[in-house]
Order: structure tokens, then C-alpha cells, then sequence
């Protein structure tokens, strides 16, 4: 995991523990309180989500860089030891 990733992963996790400790002290009946929690869980979901399909993302096109970049020196490497044994 990049440390970008880990330091996004913490900032979302930080902000929901503070909007959870947030909505507890807050003066609100408890059924108000347990719909604003059940409200920004929902969110926070979406929000992970969403980065895990941005990783996804990101991990496939890098594996698309690296499969074309070992194609390339493969055959590379093919036409070396052609030429090798042609000489």
C-alpha cells in the first residue's frame, strides 16, 4: 500500500471517529442519534468504496505497464539472439 493510500486510509478513518464522537455528545434522542450514525457509516462506505476501486484501478494499469514493458525486452531479446546466431 503506497503511503498516499495509508495516509488517505487514516484521514478518512480519523474523520469518522470524530463525526462518531461528534454525533454521541451531541443532545439528540437516541433514534435521531443511531440514524445519523447508520447516515455516515453509509458514507464512509461509499468513500472506501470508491478507493478501492480507484486502487483497483490503478494496480491493473500498472500491471498493463509492466506486461508491455517485459513484452517489449522479450522480444528485444529475441531479435539479440537471432541476430546472434545469424552472425
Amino acid at each position: 500500500m503506497s503511503q498516499n493510500s495509508k495516509v488517505l486510509l487514516a484521514a478518512i478513518a480519523g474523520a469518522a471517529v470524530g463525526v462518531i464522537a461528534g454525533i454521541l455528545v451531541a443532545p439528540a434522542s437516541g433514534k435521531d442519534t443511531f440514524e445519523d450514525l447508520s447516515k455516515k457509516a453509509e458514507e464512509l462506505k461509499d468513500d472506501l468504496e470508491d478507493i478501492a476501486a480507484k486502487g483497483r484501478k490503478s494496480v491493473r494499469e500498472l500491471s498493463d505497464t509492466v506486461t508491455d514493458n517485459l513484452q517489449k525486452n522479450i522480444n528485444g531479446l529475441k531479435k539479440e539472439v537471432s541476430r546472434a546466431k545469424d552472425s
